[in-house]
């Protein structure tokens, strides 16, 4: 039971963080454009944004994760691993797995950040890959418990 409750806790954290990174991609260009965009109008984005995105995205984000984490969980099992290799191999594997969606993605449909429009650089491939270390280091770290930390 802690292993899906700390799997929801991080999916829902890098995913929140996704979406303010998408928003704050969209707020930015409409500023580019001459739009003034107040902080009301970014946290109304961030919002609509979140649950928006929330039949789509979060879902594809949350299997994923659950499939990736489980199967490292699987790999580690048995094993003497240090805290670092531990916190490495789920931040590794969160993000490459939110990277390889990405890229996955495109190579099918021809048409790159239609999941989530700020992937399309490389700047924001790469942050939203950030967000899959956050949920990796953060499943790694509600899962394992004060027993398995150095």
């Amino acid at each position: 039971m802690r292993s899906v409750i700390s799997l929801l806790v991080a999916v829902l954290v890098g995913y929140s963080l996704s979406i303010v990174i998408n928003a704050s991609v969209s707020a930015a260009t409409l500023v580019g454009f001459g739009i003034e965009v107040s902080l009301s109008d970014r946290l109304d984005m961030i919002a609509r944004e979140w649950v928006g995105l929330g039949t789509i995205y979060l879902p594809l984000y949350l299997v994923l994760h659950a499939f990736c984490f489980w199967i490292l969980s699987r790999l580690l099992r048995n094993r003497a691993v240090t805290t670092v290799v531990a916190l490495t191999t789920h931040a590794s594997l969160g993000a490459l797995s939110l990277l390889a969606l990405y890229l996955a993605f495109d190579a099918v449909t021809g048409s790159g950040g239609v999941v989530v429009a700020s992937t399309r650089t490389a700047v924001g491939l790469f942050a939203h890959a950030a967000t899959g270390a956050v949920s990796g280091l953060l499943f790694w770290w509600l899962s394992s418990g004060s027993d398995q930390r150095d």
